[in-house]
């Protein structure tokens, strides 16, 4: 079993994320993680905050090229989504340029959280964070009418996708995405899901549509599956969503995460339906998550959450009355034993009456 784990993390250390660049660009395929966001920084028009290295100076010929955001006639796009995913939206000729490990699993988020702030500096448009769309929605999309937090996060990613795209071609802009609702859909219904099969096709259809306009600089990046999905950005919670995690034995159990919602009214607002295994199969139950209101903690327990936990509290407090009760009763006892005793002789006996001498 040692052994086993052993393996398993060999071969995580040993996967690597890939990086997709368009149009193209020569590079070793495979660099190191300051020379990977060093390269796209350049690549996307960004490398006037990076300081290169020693090691970067064997890639100085790609850190020649810095006034093509100057000129305005190009955008630069660069967009994240998981590796387990990414066959599924990216067209069959767009092939990786290069390689590099991550260092840690929040190395790539906070990378694009980065560039987005650099982008401020250099671009005259960068694209806010997605949101839902105010113009309503395209009637091809009103299977994610449903308010879960995978259709709301799919809306307004592909949303701001689209946007992007039809900006006028000559603008200035940049826009960092990371694409989390294709793995909140396929958890959700499944890969074989006409939700799932339609988003995919949609984000594709994008991607093709930014790989033909001249105009864009697209570096797309596959990262490592992760255990632990990023929450929705619609969802205020403390839980990652659709994590696999050892819950207790549920006494309902749900086949999908939407029927969990729907069962459950989204858990009673207290908490996330996450993934399990009851029974030997996978489904869904309430994961409940601990509130505060000001300085007062809550902690929510039930099958839907329903309800305030009073366990924790009442047996602190009952502890700390029972031991200052048996602190009390066991003074008392000890002032009580004393009193009864006669003092030692020592005490009495080497006291004498003063002599008075005349």
């Amino acid at each position: 079993m040692r052994g086993l784990s052993a393996c398993c993390v060999f071969f995580g250390l040993t996967q690597a994320a890939k990086v997709y660049l368009s149009p193209p660009e020569s590079s070793p395929s495979r660099l190191s993680s300051q020379q990977a966001s060093q390269v796209l920084a350049a690549y996307l028009g960004l490398d006037q905050f990076e300081q290169l290295s020693q090691e970067s100076s064997k890639l100085s010929h790609l850190f020649t090229e810095r006034d093509f955001v100057a000129s305005n006639t190009r955008g630069a796009l660069l967009l994240l989504i998981d590796e387990a995913y990414a066959p599924d939206v990216l067209p069959s000729a767009f092939v990786p340029n290069f390689s590099f490990s991550e260092p840690t699993g929040d190395y790539l988020p906070t990378l694009l959280k980065t560039y987005n702030r650099r982008a401020t500096h250099a671009f005259s448009y960068v694209y806010a964070e997605p949101s839902l769309p105010s113009q309503g929605v395209p009637r091809t999309l009103d299977i994610f009418l449903a308010p879960t937090p995978a259709n709301e996060a799919f809306l307004a990613e592909i949303s701001a996708l689209s946007d992007y795209i039809e900006a006028p071609s000559g603008s200035d802009r940049f826009a960092g995405l990371h694409l989390t609702s294709i793995p909140q859909l396929a958890t959700s219904y499944g890969r074989d899901s006409e939700q799932y099969q339609l988003a995919t096709h949609a984000v594709r259809s994008t991607i093709e549509t930014a790989l033909s306009n001249k105009s864009i600089r697209l570096a797309l990046v596959t990262h490592l599956p992760s255990l632990v999905r990023k929450r929705s950005p619609y969802l205020h919670s403390s839980f990652p969503l659709n994590t696999r995690k050892s819950l207790p034995r549920p006494g309902v159990c749900y086949t999908s995460e939407l029927a969990c919602l729907n069962g459950t009214s989204a858990c009673s607002g207290h908490g996330l339906c996450m993934s399990t295994i009851s029974g030997g199969n996978e489904c869904f139950a309430c994961a409940c998550e601990t509130t505060k209101l000001g300085q007062k903690t809550q902690t929510w327990v039930g099958q839907s959450c329903e309800r305030q936990d009073i366990s924790g509290p009442f047996v602190l407090i009952s502890g700390i009355v029972i031991t200052l009760l048996l602190l009390m009763g066991g003074a008392v006892s000890l002032l009580y034993a004393i009193g009864g005793q006669e003092l030692p002789s020592i005490l009495t006996g080497g006291v004498t009456g003063a002599t008075r001498k005349d």
